[in-house]
């Protein structure tokens, strides 16, 4: 019975957290898509709604280098509970901000809808701790999976509610539907102990030094930031493209939700050939790398061909963005198996929390560059450009992982 219930709970974790991962990244196409509404309504321009996004992307980061620490005082529960309120808060202070042309207040919700990532390096441990090796790429990947479809899910859902019932309540839609799944997540989490034994509390600070000055980590943080960069782009800013090419609400939630749907299944996909694949591999480390390293290599040469397209090919702009998120996603879906094979379980939070915090730093620079800088000045090209630069960066990482293995043996 013991046994069965072992086998359940990782199940339950992935889809009750996977539920609750649709609803934040929906919070930031529904906003994408009202950037130039709240813009007008406020009497600002376009571009000062962009920055409070890139505020939100800014304190996201240090949300997530913050996340370990937050957890060793708080624990587990409590710091989810604060992403959590950093999250919902937001989706009915942010309209009352606008309403009222209160730009502090708008410039402070965007910053504490980032600060809700002091929670995501935690739902990404608790699944790889409680998750077998054979089922641990499989089971990131769908909860990751969910962030993109969030981000067409919002997109799509906004496009109907807007015209139909106000954009203020696509806001309070999403921050319901937030706090609706919020509820099962703290009441299902639990702590493993595999990640809290006391000894490594009360080294916390050699523990963050031995890992922060290996090498190894630094070449998973620049094997990411393709994935954060390529991400926020898409997420932020091509609801902002499709409006440059003259696309309605309608057709931009269409845009959004046919592009979800393909990078889930990819996402999804990676991790479970990713499994498979390491399952028969004598090299499992090598095995993983090379799966993630086909993602890196699509999504590069999709961003070349994405900003071809003209207005009215709406065809066109679909196909290309969505292989461009689907390569992206797919890199994703594997790569959240890999820190668990390169280090020790109880490091992964503290693994988890700098990989992503860092990799994160472009997670304010992408859309500040490739919509702000660039596509609001009519450079999309260049923009876009910029995306398979960064692919190229971590692809180049991604092949030297191999080597990692060897490195840590020897450390």
């Amino acid at each position: 019975m013991e046994s069965k219930k072992e086998t359940l709970y990782p199940i339950a974790l992935v889809i009750t957290y996977s539920l609750l991962g649709i609803c934040m990244p929906a919070a930031v196409t529904q906003f994408s898509m009202l950037v130039g509404t709240m813009a007008k309504i406020m009497e600002v321009s376009e571009r000062i709604v962009l920055l409070a996004d890139s505020l939100r992307a800014v304190c996201l980061v240090i949300a997530m280098f913050l996340s370990g620490i937050a957890y060793k005082h708080l624990g587990l529960k409590k710091t989810m509970a604060l992403g959590l309120f950093f999250q919902i808060a937001p989706q009915f202070l942010i309209p009352f901000a606008v309403n009222n042309k209160s730009i502090y207040l708008f410039f402070i919700s965007k910053g504490m809808q980032g600060l809700n990532a002091v929670a995501f390096p935690l739902y990404l441990t608790t699944i790889s701790t409680w998750t077998s090796n054979r089922y641990r790429g499989l089971a990131t990947a769908i909860f990751n999976g969910s962030f993109t479809a969030g981000a067409g899910l919002g997109a799509w859902i906004s496009g109907l509610l807007i015209p139909r019932m106000g954009w203020k309540m696509s806001f309070y839609f999403v921050g319901i539907a937030c706090l609706i799944f919020a509820i099962p997540v703290l009441v299902i989490t639990k702590e493993n102990k595999k990640i809290t034994d006391k000894p490594a509390i009360e080294k916390d600070v050699m523990q963050y030094r031995r890992i922060i000055s290996n090498k190894s980590t630094w070449i998973l943080v620049v094997a990411f930031l393709a994935n954060t960069w390529i991400t926020q782009a898409v997420t932020v800013d091509m609801s902002v493209y499709a409006t440059h090419l003259n696309y309605n609400y309608s057709q931009i939630g269409s845009l959004m939700l046919i592009i979800s749907i393909v990078t889930v299944v990819a996402s999804i996909l990676a991790g479970g050939i990713s499994d498979f694949l390491a399952s028969r591999a004598i090299d499992k480390l090598k095995s993983r790398a090379l799966v993630l390293s086909f993602g890196y290599l699509i999504a590069g040469i999709a961003a070349l061909i994405l900003p071809l397209g003209r207005e009215g090919n709406f065809v066109f702009l679909t196909i290309t963005a969505s292989t461009l998120m689907a390569a992206t996603a797919w890199a994703q879906g594997v790569y959240w198996a890999i820190p668990s094979e390169l280090y020790e379980t109880k490091d992964l939070v503290i693994v988890t929390s700098i990989c992503s915090g860092a990799s994160n730093i472009v997670n304010p620079i992408a859309p500040m560059v490739v919509g702000v800088m660039l596509g609001t000045r009519g450079f999309w090209k260049l923009g876009w450009f910029t995306c398979s630069i960064m692919s190229l960066i971590s692809l180049i990482a991604v092949l030297i992982i191999p080597k990692l293995e060897l490195d840590l043996a020897i450390d």
